[in-house]
């Protein structure tokens, strides 16, 4: 199944009912989105009516012909329908319980007492507008299926205006009260999705989520894996319900430090993954600086590691998780509370590279960007307080502040 059928799936089991109803509908009928999809069923479903009514209500030939005519026509629209660009969430779909309202007005006057029949086709119109289209919406049909309503009935009495009156507001409750339960399941439906991909702990994303944010990354996007050092101590140490705290606190942090269009999941245990979109690696190092100057207030003793990688035309977002993770190790290698920028040397696996103390020492004086006496060329690393310094490079669209944790 390819990923596309997949999203499609995933997005349909999740819909409402009426949604999924659709979906058995064949493909050529689909065209142009669920609304009007629903629409082309409507017009089939009054056009099946209206014919085999015909055939039941003994109508004269007369009768037969404008019968046949008015399924005929909207058999057409139908199909004309299926040329029409409609564009998803459109009032333009209204046109057709608008063409079901005017066939049925145009029934009344032709035929000779047996439109009455088919008043049951009035409250279809309002069940689609309630289904696809916001409530208010019904009161610019009220009109349209009042006159429909007067043409169809041969004897309207002496109380039609109270009859019309109570017609009128059964019909506009149908449309609100399905309206209203549209937009509440959609609402739940929406937090049951934000639920499925939210960490209950720390509030960030979850393995779920990032795959999705992953399959979603392009080039020029960076991926850092964060891991807290010796975080099992802690847990051995002070119990569970303190590490829980630490994580909790440190998923704030992060979540502080990171800017609209970035992306932090909990990955697992105390492993943290960063999703950066057009961010060069030394800008994450400048905010890994920021967030770990912020985390050292935070007093808990625990410091954490960090390993960067950037997604390429030629690494794709999985092979610069790899990558970010291999950094990672290398990092913790190195003595920890430090970060390491992937690199070509870094891609091959773990096991086929056993470095000596001196090739090691090299490369640490390479890629060991999180030590203070080991920045970049033309960067100017974090003072000694902790306080935040002046880097070329760094992005200050950032979603929280120093005051803000």
């Amino acid at each position: 199944m390819t990923s596309s059928a997949t999203d499609d799936l995933r997005e349909r089991t999740g819909a409402p009912v009426v949604v999924r109803l659709l979906a058995q509908v064949p493909a050529p009928f689909r065209v142009g989105g669920d609304a009007a999809t629903a629409g082309r069923v409507l017009l089939l479903f009054a056009g099946a009516v209206v014919v085999i009514g015909a055939v039941f209500l003994g109508a004269d030939q007369h009768e037969l012909v404008v019968l046949a005519s008015t399924s005929t026509a909207m058999l057409l629209l139908v199909l004309v329908s299926l040329r029409v660009p409609w564009r998803r969430g459109s009032r333009a779909t209204l046109a057709f319980p608008v063409v079901l309202l005017l066939a049925l007005g145009v029934l009344g006057p032709t035929t000779s007492g047996i439109a009455g029949a088919f008043l049951g086709l009035i409250p279809l119109c309002f069940v689609y507008v309630g289904l696809f289209h916001r409530g208010r919406d019904a009161l610019a049909l009220l009109p349209m299926a009042w006159c429909a309503y007067i043409a169809m009935v041969t004897a309207l009495g002496g109380r039609v205006v109270v009859r019309l009156a109570v017609y009128g507001i059964t019909w506009w409750a149908i449309a609100q009260v399905l309206a209203l339960t549209i937009a509440y399941q959609r609402a739940i439906l929406r937090s049951l999705r934000a639920d499925a991909r939210t960490d209950a702990l720390t509030s960030l994303g979850n393995r779920r989520g990032l795959d999705d944010r992953l399959a979603a990354a392009r080039p020029g996007d960076c991926v850092v894996i964060c891991d807290l050092d010796h975080f099992k101590d802690v847990n051995d140490t002070h119990g569970h319900a303190m590490g829980d705290h630490v994580l909790e606190r440190f998923g704030h942090a992060v979540d502080q430090h990171l800017r609209r269009r970035d992306y932090a999941a909990r990955y697992g245990g105390e492993e943290f993954v960063l999703v950066l979109p057009r961010t060069e690696p030394v800008q994450a190092v400048n905010m890994l600086r920021a967030l770990r100057a912020e985390w050292a207030e935070e007093g808990t003793g625990v410091t954490f590691s960090a390993g960067i990688a950037r997604v390429t035309a030629t690494t794709p977002p999985g092979s610069a998780l790899a990558a970010a993770d291999i950094a990672l190790y290398r990092a913790k290698q190195a003595g920890r509370d430090r970060f390491r920028i992937a690199t070509a040397a870094l891609d091959a696996p773990r096991a086929a590279e056993a470095p000596t103390a001196g090739a090691q020492a090299s490369h640490a004086g390479r890629h060991d960007l999180g030590r203070p006496d080991a920045a970049p060329a033309g960067e100017r690393a974090a003072g000694p307080d902790g306080s935040d310094a002046e880097r070329p490079g760094a992005d200050p669209d950032r979603r929280g502040t120093r005051s803000g944790c």
